[in-house]
């Protein structure tokens, strides 16, 4: 959803207002993760591919533990990395992924950085590189192999990492779609994700069963950005070299399964990488050019729109009464989340960054 809870947070800063910032031993736009006061991410080297996960903790940035596991080195985007993938975490372990050409592994840690299991799913053939995201729920980890080869959407068992279901999946343009929760009145629980090749799709997480999807021809080019349910229908966009290309709010089936309807949907204006983000009955984006706007939820007509400067790959995420949006260049923009445009303040990084930052224990953590 992008909604994060914190108590006193700024909406502008200096550098004198850190409570602590470490050096990384590699680069990588995984966003970092929490449980209590332990953080985790992964960076990667790139000069040989070599894979780091990495604990912190949280509160004083000292560095808990830090495995180093060899990989290889493939081509992608200029602005990818081999460690875009942002782990998921629970109470007992840490699910990291990457991907090679020959292979997309994912690995298990607990807390203390043992590896308890590791799979590879196989290779992944792409132009840009990856860029998914595993997902724990329950007892499972959900990850999508969405590539020009043979994809699917896997659920493995969390405590084993064997497989509990892999449903195949058409090939288009590979998509990056992170998969959410979702639990329909009277009706199964679900993964809803969303690709070029099937649009916004719900898959039954007992089964791996797909219950309805909005077919190709919703989003035409790769799904980078996230689905998310807010006001009673799924968000989801599209795009490709930068812009956005399709975004439809699609209504899904009652009860879970069945026929979904498209609310509405937008061609222009639109992101491609950051997901958009809901509160209340209003829609924000923040397109990868730097322009924001607001939408009513219920019918896309638009509130306001305006240019924020910049270039954007991190997601807007909300925290109480301020979305913060972050450029790659490092600038920080907190904007009010109301009907009416309002910078609450500004704030610069200093560095590039290419990911949604986190919020946990009163605070911010940016990458």
């Amino acid at each position: 959803t992008g909604h994060g809870v914190a108590e006193g947070l700024p909406a502008q800063w200096t550098g004198k207002d850190y409570d602590w910032k470490v050096k990384l031993p590699g680069v990588g736009h995984a966003s970092p993760v929490l449980w209590g006061e332990r953080l985790f991410t992964t960076c990667a080297d790139e000069g040989d591919g070599s894979q780091y996960v990495l604990c912190y903790d949280a509160l004083n940035g000292e560095k808990i533990w830090q495995k180093t596991l060899q990989s290889a080195k493939y081509p992608h985007h200029k602005f990818n990395s081999f460690a875009s993938a942002t782990p998921s975490v629970d109470a007992d372990s840490l699910y990291v992924s990457w991907t090679t050409k020959e292979t997309n592994d994912l690995l298990c840690f607990d807390h203390e950085g043992k590896l308890l299991w590791r799979r590879d799913f196989g290779g992944y053939e792409t132009q840009h590189g990856n860029g998914f995201s595993p997902i724990v729920h329950g007892e499972l980890v959900v990850l999508t192999h969405d590539h020009y080869g043979k994809s699917s959407v896997v659920a493995v068992d969390r405590k084993t990492g064997k497989t509990v279901w892999q449903t195949s999946r058409s090939s288009a343009k590979p998509s990056s779609s992170t998969p959410c929760v979702y639990q329909p009145e009277g009706g199964s629980l679900q993964f809803v994700t969303s690709s070029m090749a099937h649009g916004c799709y719900g898959i039954d997480a007992k089964t791996g069963k797909i219950l309805w999807e909005t077919g190709p021809d919703t989003l035409d080019l790769r799904s980078v950005s996230s689905p998310y349910f807010a006001g009673g229908r799924f968000f989801a966009s599209c795009g490709a070299g930068g812009r956005g290309s399709r975004f439809a709010a699609v209504i899904p089936p009652k009860g879970g399964k069945g026929k979904p309807t498209i609310a509405f949907s937008f061609d222009k204006g639109l992101p491609y990488v950051p997901t958009t983000i809901a509160k209340g009955d209003l829609l924000f984006f923040i397109t990868d050019g730097g322009i924001a706007s607001c939408h009513d939820l219920a019918s896309g007509e638009m509130k306001w729109r305006e240019r924020l400067g910049g270039n954007y790959f991190a997601s807007p995420i909300l925290v109480g009464e301020v979305i913060y949006a972050v450029s790659r260049e490092g600038m920080v923009i907190a904007l009010s989340p109301t009907d009416e445009f309002k910078v609450l303040g500004r704030s610069q990084l200093g560095e590039l960054t290419y990911n949604t930052p986190a919020v946990a224990n009163d605070s911010l953590y940016f990458r």
